[in-house]
């Protein structure tokens, strides 16, 4: 079965003051159909802007430099409108459904005019399934709540009102873009049990983007460590987080506090900060912050190399961007 979404060397830039900057660089990635992929990293690591450049949603004066995107194995035509594939067949949820939600128009009113415009159904048919939709994610008195304006609706009600609109046309992926952040820990665990409901019910693949690595531990199958612009690691969830072969992905989980084994007094951090605004640089990105790094770090990018579970070079579904990857004597040098 072909990949539902292929991404092909991603890359996207911004301009800076001497040139472009390059904010996502070289990403690729595959999802399956039904498959649930986290995107994971620290702010500003390039995740939000991977899923807008897949949406042709990349704000100006920031442009897709390179790549392709290939949805069920036909490459998007970046100059073809969006119209046929964006809202149908890809549906994004973002962070804040406040700023994605029109505050002047009732919930209602967004609901029917996405029916109708992408499934051609009439007013009362369109009124019907979106009474339908807002009952199937746990809105109670849907009719009300279709009168309603957005802002009288609580952070937890409009994402899921969110997530009615995002899959009311039943489409093939969603990418939901830190969809539980601004919410409580309740809400949180609510709206993604509904987001594993409705994905496995309508059969779509997910692209769940987030900082939160227990969020996508227990809700992905498949899982991208991100790291200025470029994907870092890859590989199944509950293995990348119990066994991380980047560095970075090993101190970004070292750092996180773990209700198992005695707390210490002070949590792991990482030194330094991450480059700033797509600032481009020789070697591996993370080199400078790094503890195993070595002067062939600051030289050269090192591409994804294919790993085994137990780190050393062969054939399997992990990756990591990292020069010590499969050197035994790394870490001893």
């Amino acid at each position: 079965m072909a990949d539902v979404l292929t991404v092909e060397h991603l890359t996207v830039a911004f301009p800076a003051r001497e040139g472009t900057g390059e904010v996502v660089r070289d990403v690729s990635l595959a999802i399956r159909p039904g498959e649930r992929v986290g995107l994971v990293g620290e702010s500003g690591s390039g995740k939000s802007l991977t899923a807008r450049a897949i949406m042709r949603l990349i704000p100006k004066p920031g442009r897709v430099t390179e790549g392709t995107v290939l949805f069920d194995g036909a490459e998007i035509d970046p100059k073809a409108a969006p119209t046929g594939w964006r809202g149908t067949k890809l549906a994004m949820i973002t962070q804040d459904p406040l700023s994605s939600l029109n505050p002047l128009v009732r919930i209602g009113t967004q609901i029917t005019e996405m029916l109708r415009f992408h499934r051609g159904v009439g007013r009362a048919e369109a009124k019907a399934k979106a009474i339908e939709l807002l009952r199937s994610v746990g809105i109670p008195d849907p009719e009300r709540t279709m009168r309603r304006f957005p802002a009288v609706l609580s952070g937890g009600m409009r994402q899921r009102v969110a997530l009615a609109i995002a899959i009311s046309c039943d489409p093939r992926l969603l990418i939901a873009d830190e969809p539980t952040t601004a919410l409580d820990v309740t809400v949180q665990a609510q709206v993604l049990g509904l987001l594993e409901r409705m994905t496995a019910e309508h059969g779509s693949a997910v692209l769940l983007i987030s900082h939160d690595l227990g969020v996508v531990g227990t809700f992905c199958d498949r899982l991208l460590v991100m790291y200025a612009g470029r994907i870092v690691e890859s590989g199944p969830a509950a293995e990348v987080i119990t066994a991380p072969a980047h560095p970075y992905a090993k101190a970004l989980l070292a750092s996180l506090p773990s209700l198992a084994g005695e707390v210490p007094e002070r949590l792991p951090s990482i030194p330094g900060s991450p480059p700033h605004g797509g600032a481009a640089a020789a070697g591996c990105a993370f080199a400078p912050r790094c503890p195993v790094a070595r002067p062939v770090c600051l030289q050269a990018d090192p591409p994804l190399i294919e790993i085994t579970s137990h780190g050393t070079v062969g054939g399997s579904v992990r990756h990591a961007a990292c020069h010590a990857v499969g050197d035994e004597t790394w870490n001893a040098a």
